[in-house]
């Protein structure tokens, strides 16, 4: 068994390291030991999008081991030629009045619920968390969108920044590597 110790790594230093792990090491089990549960989540998410079955246990107080299984499960992807990201670095669209681009913004993910052609995922960073979170307009119209399949994330350390972790409304709390990930494999799209 392979073992990474990522404890005290900060968001997406733990995810990059058992990935590199992972990717060198496809036919043995990945142990990742982590200090936190956010970095827990990430990496469970890894191995879903890897197609790894994980199971994780807390260890200690501040000390929890997620294991990557040997063998590869069934990817849990998205899939499709015309799969894209929807990326929401702000809760407005456009520049200018700010009231007014929260407005457009409103709009938008409005229209969106009644298109045929959704995108795969959602990213929200930055002050785009807000749409996930404050905005019960927009959060209405996420969930509806989530309930058609698409997967809302928002940026675990944004959310930290603005102080709007327990405010989630919709969707699941993702890191930076996974938006990368999302970001340079599928088209995007930025209102």
């Amino acid at each position: 068994m392979h073992t990474v110790n990522a404890k005290g790594l900060a968001c997406p230093e733990p995810v990059i390291l058992a990935k590199k792990a992972l990717n060198q090491t496809a036919d043995e089990e990945v142990q990742v030991l982590v200090d936190n549960p956010d970095a827990v989540t990430n990496l469970t998410r890894l191995g879903e999008s890897l197609g790894r079955r994980t199971s994780t246990s807390q260890l200690g107080e501040k000390e929890y081991q997620v294991l990557f299984s040997a063998q590869a499960a069934a990817p849990n992807r998205v899939a499709g030629e015309q799969a894209y990201v929807l990326v929401l670095s702000s809760d407005e669209m456009g520049t200018g009045d700010a009231a007014f681009g929260r407005k457009l913004m409103e709009g938008f993910l409005y229209a969106l619920t009644e298109q045929q052609h959704l995108p795969a995922y959602i990213v929200c960073y930055n002050k785009g968390v807000e749409l996930t979170t404050r905005s019960q307009k927009t959060a209405g119209d996420l969930k509806a969108l989530a309930s058609r399949g698409v997967e809302v994330l928002s940026c675990g350390l944004c959310l930290d920044y603005y102080g709007l972790k327990d405010a989630l409304q919709v969707g699941q709390v993702t890191n930076m590597y996974r938006i990368c990930e999302l970001m340079t494999s599928h088209p995007t799209v930025r209102p």
